[in-house]
């Protein structure tokens, strides 16, 4: 388990928030739990989240469409484009989420690599670049800090998933 927090360069450009697992199962088939929405809707999101909508269109190009129900109660929508895609090596795609009805979307830049550390395992790492905060609370920390909670949630619902 890996998780880092977002710092900034001495640049000023923030450094993506990065999260990773290892997993004892086969790149093709963990790959696969990502890019078929039947299998993403799962394990997507934090602990506590239902997923009520997941579709994905799994090519350079392709929309992702998400709508959760956090433990909260709180409905998240998110809606983005697929903007990179090698099968099974990465999955790239830019989002903007809205949380309940009227609040301004924050929008990610997001990057799922899966490597191969060995015979039948597969280390997962999400990589989540802020690109507006929207109107979430806190701003861009606050925000960084959700998706380094929220991606460490969902990899860790993917073990479960996966056995």
């Amino acid at each position: 388990m890996s998780e880092q927090r977002n710092k900034e360069r001495r640049d000023g450009e923030r450094i993506p928030v990065q999260v990773a697992r290892d997993y004892d199962f086969p790149r093709a088939s963990v790959f696969s739990m990502f890019t078929d929405p039947k299998k993403a809707a799962t394990f997507w999101g934090p602990e506590g989240a239902v997923v009520l909508v997941f579709e994905l269109d799994p090519r350079p190009g392709g929309a992702i469409r998400i709508i959760d129900r956090h433990g909260d109660g709180t409905v998240a929508t998110t809606a983005g484009t697929i903007t990179d895609i090698v099968v099974p090596d990465r999955l790239v795609f830019r989002t903007a989420t809205t949380l309940g009805k009227e609040t301004p979307p924050f929008e990610a830049l997001q990057a799922v690599t899966f490597e191969e550390p060995g015979p039948g395992r597969t280390r997962v790492a999400a990589s989540v670049k802020v690109l507006a905060a929207g109107a979430f609370p806190g701003g861009v920390e606050s925000l960084e800090g959700g998706f380094l909670g929220g991606w460490g949630q969902t990899l860790d619902r993917l073990q479960r998933e996966l056995r």
